[in-house]
């Protein structure tokens, strides 16, 4: 099977090193990068304490020799660069072919319409299959946290099955089918994740000012950031409730990480290995550390997933009082202006994939993208 990876930074480098020493597959990564990577890599398992080679594969800038002749094409990129590679690779696909995103959450179906009437099937993985960090890049990868089992949906829906079937031959990790696609980009993750923590650490940030020390993300993590992130859960599962779509398998925050409190939840944070090294994205200067807020942290986690609930909720007519100080917090740190106080459309509403900017104005409308 020929397997196209796109992205060659922390999670697409992992795939190309796992995917390409379990199966014989033929494995190209689109990188914009090649000339750094080997045609063999190692990949370190630092929870097992083991390293291996990976097997052989092709690194190239060329984007049709990547995916001209993929059967499968997993797009690691981040997604605000998703809608631009959509484009790219949309003449470029055979109608056999089929296009994942990994994860799932951001929008990028809003993209895919032109594959999907070409026959392309389009599927999401809700979660990553481990946490990835390059070690070296191009030649050393790093994995932790590996999930016990992967959640995936297709669009077509009924293309979900074998999906998953190809996804755990080639991983070698159980992969389990979601009840509907939109259940794959709903979860309690890095939109919930990275924004609770940032808006409590920087909500009284004045510009100007310097931090004495870099800010450890988790083992900074204190039960305000915690109150944060439920209430914000909270509004997550209000939304999924009110749409008339299936999303029971799309878990709070307090359920994903079994904390069923506050407290609890800052005491599973500061006990989770991988979660210890993470730090909130700032810039070290002559006087100290500002915060960062060009990191992909904010460019993908507050137009690509706050937004996205957002939009969303402004269809269930659910509302959402900490997804709006988190995004008045954001628009006075940057200017960047979503949403205005009515909740109608800033200026920069077109940096985002809502919903509403595809045509979907109503939960019947949604309905018809996701159950097809």
């Amino acid at each position: 099977m020929n397997i196209a990876i796109l992205g060659g930074g922390n999670i697409g480098m992992s795939l190309a090193g796992e995917i390409s020493r379990i199966k014989d597959h033929e494995v190209t990564l689109f990188t914009s990068r090649p000339e750094i990577f080997d045609e063999r890599i190692s990949v370190a398992d630092d929870e097992r304490n083991i390293t291996f080679r990976s097997g052989k594969f092709t690194a190239t800038y060329d984007i049709g020799k990547a995916v001209s002749d993929a059967d499968i094409v997993l797009c690691t990129f981040p997604a605000f660069m998703r809608k631009r590679v959509i484009e790219d690779i949309t003449p470029l696909l055979n109608p056999t072919s089929s296009l994942g995103f990994v994860p799932g959450y951001g929008g990028a179906e809003m993209y895919c319409a032109e594959l999907l009437k070409k026959g392309v099937t389009i599927f999401a993985f809700q979660k990553v299959p481990y946490v990835s960090r390059t070690k070296v890049a191009g030649k050393v990868a790093g994995i932790m946290s590996r999930k016990p089992c992967l959640y995936i949906a297709a669009l077509p829906y009924s293309r979900t099955g074998e999906i998953a079937e190809i996804i755990e031959d080639m991983l070698l990790i159980k992969t389990c089918t979601l009840k509907n696609y939109m259940a794959a980009t709903l979860l309690p993750g890095n939109p919930l994740l990275h924004t609770s923590g940032s808006y409590v650490y920087l909500k009284d940030y004045v510009k100007g000012y310097h931090f004495p020390q870099q800010i450890y993300y988790y083992r900074s993590w204190t039960d305000e950031c915690s109150r944060v992130i439920c209430d914000f859960s909270d509004e997550m599962m209000a939304i999924c409730r009110s749409l008339p779509i299936d999303l029971s398998e799309v878990l709070s925050i307090q359920e994903y990480y079994e904390a069923p409190t506050p407290e609890a939840l800052t005491e599973k944070f500061h006990s989770i290995p991988s979660f210890q090294p993470l730090t909130l994205p700032m810039i070290h200067d002559d006087e100290g550390f500002i915060p960062d807020f060009g990191s992909r942290f904010y460019t993908e986690d507050i137009p690509f997933g706050v937004c996205i609930l957002k939009g969303l909720a402004l269809i269930a007519k659910v509302k959402t009082p900490v997804i709006d100080s988190i995004l008045d917090w954001y628009e006075r740190m940057t200017g960047k202006q979503y949403f205005l106080k009515d909740g109608s459309f800033g200026k920069d509403i077109n940096e985002t994939a809502v919903h509403q900017l595809f045509g979907i104005e109503n939960a019947d409308q949604l309905k018809d993208l996701y159950i097809r």
